[in-house]
């Protein structure tokens, strides 16, 4: 029986791939393109940094030749240099419906060089999207990169671009597949005036339903270009490092949210609104970092918070009353990190946990005063004589919510 169903299921992929499961025909002259043979189609490994260089015309036409003979299901550039391979026409695919492809540029991390596509390469005369699945840039200079050149790629789940100059990704059409966009920049490009991106927008009314991974890591972006983050109900990660921004965005309606991370890289006090209500059980994990010269307050603190892990590796000068002891006293196990290099001012001003809360000590780590001493040995007599005005508003509030409860179970 086992047999049987081994010899149904062969047969199954080979009905389905049909032209996929022919070989490999011969490479076409004056290229250097190599192909294999794989379950769902040809992949073809083009070098074209090869007998001086090939064009993106003449590899347009050695797809449409490799396509005459079977589907390519994964199409890979490399060796692009601007002598020979600077624009990607319209049709580039010629037709064809590509899961895979990827762009790897030898561009020597030097802005002299450029690769530049038409808003049409990717979309056949008829407007049909040729990509698939997923589409990589790899070290290339690509300047400003009109997102248009995926309208109607509603089939494509991933966007890379990886260790490349893209200075603007411009108007992002709704992507009603994509799952993973990332733009990492983890250097400065020889030339540049910044770090990768600076500009990322967002055809109004544009929406990714099922985008649930973003890395926007070692970029220069701002506020604003990060501001559609807000709208991702679907995501679970989002990771937002090594830009110039100076607010955390709203994080309210992310409810599949499990792990985030922002580097705050100019003095700013900001609310941290994370998600709520939660679609899932899962811990979040959630760390805020300071660039060495910004100084980062926390104005707001909320969110429906579980065995959640929030890593405030701010500069802090303030943990306050107003805006943490609700947070804490709420949870079922919120666990706050503290910047041990952090300088906040106690006092008076933490008399709210030390004295007033100290068992939510446990809960608070690595927590440090201006004079260098830590939360959870600050002495008691530092504080003896401020003000119970806040512990006695606990206590109002704590018999406010037993008289609601009360009343709540006499009504039932």
């Amino acid at each position: 029986m086992a047999s049987s169903t081994a010899y149904l299921i062969v047969g199954f992929l080979v009905l389905a791939t049909g032209a996929h499961a022919q070989n490999c025909p011969s490479n076409p002259s004056g290229t250097r393109c190599f192909c294999y043979q794989e379950i769902f189609g040809y992949r073809i490994n083009c070098d074209v940094n090869y007998n001086g260089g090939t064009s993106p015309e003449v590899l347009r036409n050695t797809v449409a030749y490799y396509q005459s003979y079977g589907n390519i299901d994964t199409l890979y550039v490399y060796g692009i240099k601007q002598s020979f391979f600077n624009y990607v026409g319209d049709d580039f695919l010629a037709g064809g419906q590509i899961s895979n492809v990827t762009f790897q540029c030898d561009h020597s991390l030097s802005v002299n060089s450029m690769l530049a596509f038409s808003v049409g390469a990717f979309t056949d005369s008829q407007g049909r999207c040729g990509l698939t699945r997923e589409i990589n840039f790899s070290k290339c200079n690509l300047r400003q990169f009109y997102a248009s050149a995926f309208k109607n790629c509603n089939r494509l789940e991933k966007i890379t671009f990886m260790s490349s100059q893209v200075e603007g990704l411009i108007d992002i059409p709704t992507l009603e597949s994509l799952r993973n966009l990332t733009v990492f920049t983890p250097i400065v490009w020889a030339g540049a005036t910044q770090r990768g991106l600076s500009r990322l927008t967002v055809v109004p009314g544009s929406s990714f339903p099922l985008l649930n991974y973003v890395d926007l890591t070692g970029n220069s972006l701002q506020d604003e270009s990060v501001q559609f983050v807000s709208q991702l109900s679907n995501a679970e990660e989002i990771y937002l490092e090594g830009n110039n921004l100076a607010t955390v965005p709203n994080l309210t309606d992310c409810f599949n949210l499990r792990q985030f991370s922002i580097t705050l890289n100019s003095s700013s006090s900001s609310p941290i609104l994370l998600p709520k209500p939660r679609s899932q059980i899962r811990p979040l994990h959630a760390s805020f970092y300071s660039d060495s010269n910004a100084v980062n307050d926390v104005t707001a603190f909320d969110g429906m918070f579980l065995q959640d892990v929030v890593n405030l590796k701010l500069n802090m000068t303030m943990f306050a009353e107003e805006v943490f002891l609700d947070p804490l006293l709420g949870s079922s196990g919120l666990t706050i990190n503290l910047n041990p290099s952090a300088r906040i001012t106690c006092g008076c001003s933490i008399a709210w946990l030390v004295r007033d809360n100290p068992s939510l000590l446990s809960q608070v780590h690595s927590g440090t005063c201006a004079d260098g001493r830590p939360f959870e040995t600050y002495p008691l007599e530092d504080v003896s004589c401020c003000s119970t005005e806040p512990l006695m508003a606990l206590i109002r509030r704590q018999r406010k919510e037993i008289s609601e409860l009360k009343a709540l179970l006499v009504a039932n």
